[in-house]
């Protein structure tokens, strides 16, 4: 019997079964591929870093026999450090290498090492995860520098150092846990130790550096290495923990975890359309409830007849979900897997069967929570089908007469809405989640574009940049080579203002001197105006600026001392100001307009153009072509360059989003509008009687679920802009910044997405309202 009344159930109803078999589908799909790929991302980095042999500190130091003494010394007497590695490096520099016809060339802001295959510590691994040896004139490059040019295997390039050329065939693209994260500007490129003895012979011994790397004993944090070498007093060029390195590669974790928790909304979503359709479907059958229960059927023989259908959907919707899932993890993951040694297994599908599970249970608790209604229905309900005649809520009347401007369908539309507005809630919130979920990534997306989000690197906010030179150099060097860019700009008639950042190491000395840290230091020369969260910026040499993780960390705040050792001088600056940055896991300091320092460790020119906003790119161009040698880019290709693949996969984000978002959407309002009809119908039938037309009835059906969608999109805008701005603001906490402000674009986020929401629900009104044109006079009589 229980079979019979299901099936004629199932036929009865096929829109919102329907319906409800999508929602539960695409949350499924999505719950089960983002948390397969929160866990496969977070677990291949730890055990990448790991097979990999990452040391847990490493440093980059001119080759001298006298730096190398004082480190081996050093080691030998911490009690920190098991054992230390060390390896030769030749620095490259992007003009240097020389691609072949048709490849795209490296960007000038990579900084490149040259070295030999590693074998006890920092490996690397080929294409397929495996281990390899390079032969003579053969050359390894990393999968980063693959996507970003072109190269193929067998391409040929041809390294320029010194006056002499070498030119080596490509044969391996390679796995970097060490520095293989987009977010990490230095890049290693592997040539055979043949190779690398014969360029050795032919260098000054000035050109050559050398990596230091440590293990630390058991127990020891990698930042305690690095504490313990502040103290040493050496001109190091490179340091890296392996903490740092861990966290470079949060950009992949940041997506998988965006997708998780829009998948939870997703699911809100799915709940409140599921409890909208039970009690629906409850007051529906009120009479043949009361029927059951006088004829002697139990409340939870009466549930489980319920409950039996939406288990069915359940697992189908779980069972679909999963199964489409698979193909989706699959290419979400396929970018990771290029550069990070994905572990094998099943673990990654045991998580997606495990949350399809849990999806398909907690959607039948959440079911069995929605039926206790049931618990109260009595066989009088069969005479009253579930209505008292009693209402205790004041009408929210408005009069037709006083609104003779208004028309009849407008009238109607918003005397239901104000009367019956408890009764659209699961509608309501569908369509302020809906946009919230589209509106969210979209102005992430354009934050994250916008030339101002470079000022969270710690680079000047400008129209273009020059490549950036990794490199030491007096900076009377540099302050040459500005003042002679800026009259070769000013000869060619280009209306250019130019300045230079500057990176120079410095040191912070703790108090105690006991947790002393290298922090990088920023210098704009020209001064341009930076933001500031406190304060001001610094202009007096003995004043400083540091950013709120240091603040935070050190318990530094404006108007205190902190000292901080530049050019091998300790000094004690004034806090002026307090800014913000993503770089170095949020600590830097920038140094006072009339502070100059004697080194620098990398520059990069910026330039802004004196023009209209709309001539700009063409003297961007035009500069491209006059100065090709410095490798011209604009705000958007920096960032690029600098965020690696992590823009791109942010675009493909909000592209899925949107598809998936407006499909719930669709099927939500098309369901809410076909229960609405089947309740209405004798109402509708009294229309008719009256005079009204199919047309005017189905543009009441219109003009309420609109009025409805308007008042919550302008909720759902506010609440992506205010809300979204905290969720982001805690991811981004991660990277070292303390407050981040949405980049509002006002055409998308107020104009072309809640219009594509309008359409589509319009759409689905007008789709759902086929049924009006069935229901004729005599159906008011309808019992």
């Amino acid at each position: 019997m229980f079979l019979t009344i299901l099936k004629k159930d199932l036929k009865r109803k096929k829109a919102m079964n329907i319906v409800l078999f999508v929602l539960i589908t695409l949350a499924s799909t999505l719950v089960a591929s983002s948390s397969s790929l929160m866990y496969s991302t977070s677990t291949a980095i730890n055990s990448f870093i790991e097979h990999s042999k990452v040391a847990d500190f490493n440093i980059t130091l001119a080759n001298s026999p006298e730096y190398n003494h004082d480190i081996e010394v050093w080691a030998k007497s911490d009690k920190n450090i098991s054992k230390s590695y060390s390896d030769l490096q030749i620095g490259l520099l992007s003009k240097e290498i020389r691609m072949p016809e048709g490849r795209k060339s490296i960007a000038g802001n990579i900084g490149l090492v040259l070295s030999k295959v590693p074998a006890e510590v920092n490996l690397v691994f080929g294409a397929d995860d495996e281990r390899f040896t390079l032969q003579k004139g053969e050359i390894a490059l990393p999968m980063s520098i693959q996507n970003a040019t072109g190269l193929k295997p067998g391409d040929k390039v041809a390294i320029e150092l010194k006056g002499i050329t070498k030119t080596f065939t490509v044969t391996v693209f390679f796995k970097d846990a060490f520095m293989g994260s987009d977010l990490l500007s230095l890049k290693r490129m592997m040539i055979a130790a043949e190779d690398f003895a014969d360029i050795q012979k032919v260098l000054p011994g000035e050109s050559l550096s050398r990596q230091w790397s440590f293990t630390a004993v058991p127990g020891t944090n990698s930042a305690m290495l690095s504490a313990d070498f502040s103290k040493e007093d050496l001109p190091i060029n490179f340091e890296i923990e392996k903490a740092l390195v861990k966290t470079s590669f949060l950009t992949d974790q940041i997506i998988s975890a965006m997708l998780f928790v829009i998948s939870v909304f997703l699911i809100f979503i799915a709940f409140l359309t599921l409890r909208f359709t039970i009690i629906s479907t409850l007051q529906d059958d009120y009479k043949e409830i009361g029927v059951m229960k006088a004829i002697g059927f139990k409340s939870s023989g009466i549930r489980g007849l319920y409950l039996a259908k939406y288990s069915g959907l359940a697992v189908a919707g779980g069972t679909a979900g999963f199964c489409i899932s698979l193909p989706l993890t699959e290419l979400m993951s396929r970018k990771i897997s290029q550069y990070i040694i994905v572990p094998g297994g099943i673990a990654g599908m045991l998580v997606s069967i495990a949350s399809a599970v849990v999806i398909v249970a907690v959607t039948l608790l959440f079911c069995s929570m929605c039926m206790r209604k049931i618990n109260k229905a009595s066989p009088i309900d069969a005479i009253r089908q579930g209505h008292t005649g009693e209402r205790f809520n004041a009408s929210r009347k408005i009069y037709l007469h006083k609104s003779k401007a208004l028309p009849t369908a407008m009238f109607l539309a918003l005397s239901d809405v104000l009367n019956r507005l408890k009764s659209y809630t699961a509608l309501i919130l569908t369509f302020i989640l809906s946009t919230a979920i589209i509106i969210i990534p979209i102005n992430l997306t354009n934050t994250i574009v916008t030339p101002k989000f470079i000022g969270y690197f710690g680079t000047t906010v400008a129209d273009f940049y020059t490549k950036s030179e990794i490199i030491e150099k007096p900076v009377t060097e540099v302050q040459s080579e500005l003042a002679q860019l800026t009259a070769d700009f000013r000869d060619k008639g280009i209306p250019v203002s130019l300045s230079a950042d500057y990176t120079i190491n410095t040191k912070y000395i703790s108090d105690d001197g006991l947790s002393n840290r290298r922090i990088s230091g920023t210098k704009t020369e020209p001064s341009t105006d930076s933001p500031y969260l406190k304060g001001v910026a610094p202009k007096l040499k003995n004043e400083i600026a540091i950013t709120s993780i240091m603040s935070k960390n050190f318990q530094k705040g404006l108007g205190e001392n902190i000292e901080m050792e530049i050019d091998g001088i300790r000094n004690t600056f004034l806090i002026t100001g307090i800014f913000q940055t993503i770089t170095n896991e949020g600590y830097m300091v920038r140094l006072a307009d009339d502070f100059t320092p004697l080194q620098v460790a990398a520059y990069q020119y910026a330039g802004n153009i004196k023009l209209p906003e709309d001539q700009k790119a063409a003297v961007i161009h035009e500069v491209k072509q006059q100065f090709s040698g410095l490798e011209i880019m604009s705000a958007s290709d920096l960032l690029s360059v600098t965020t690696g693949g992590f823009m791109g996969q942010l675009k493909n984000i909000n592209t899925l989003l949107t598809v998936v978002v407006c499909l719930i959407t669709f099927f939500i309002t098309s369901l809410f509008v076909r229960l609405l009809i089947t309740k209405e119908v004798q109402g509708i039938a009294l229309m008719k009687s009256l005079g009204f037309t199919n047309g005017e009835i189905r543009v009441w059906q219109v003009l309420r679920i609109l009025i409805l969608m308007l008042g919550s999109v302008i909720l759902g805008v506010l609440l992506a802009n205010h809300l979204g701005e905290v969720l982001i603001g805690l991811i981004f906490s991660m990277f070292g910044l303390t407050e981040i402000n949405f980049n509002i674009v006002p055409l998308q986020v107020y104009g072309l997405y809640p219009l594509l929401i309008l359409v589509v629900v319009v759409l689905a009104v007008y789709s759902s309202c086929g049924q009006i044109r069935k229901i004729q006079v005599w159906n008011m009589n309808q019992e």
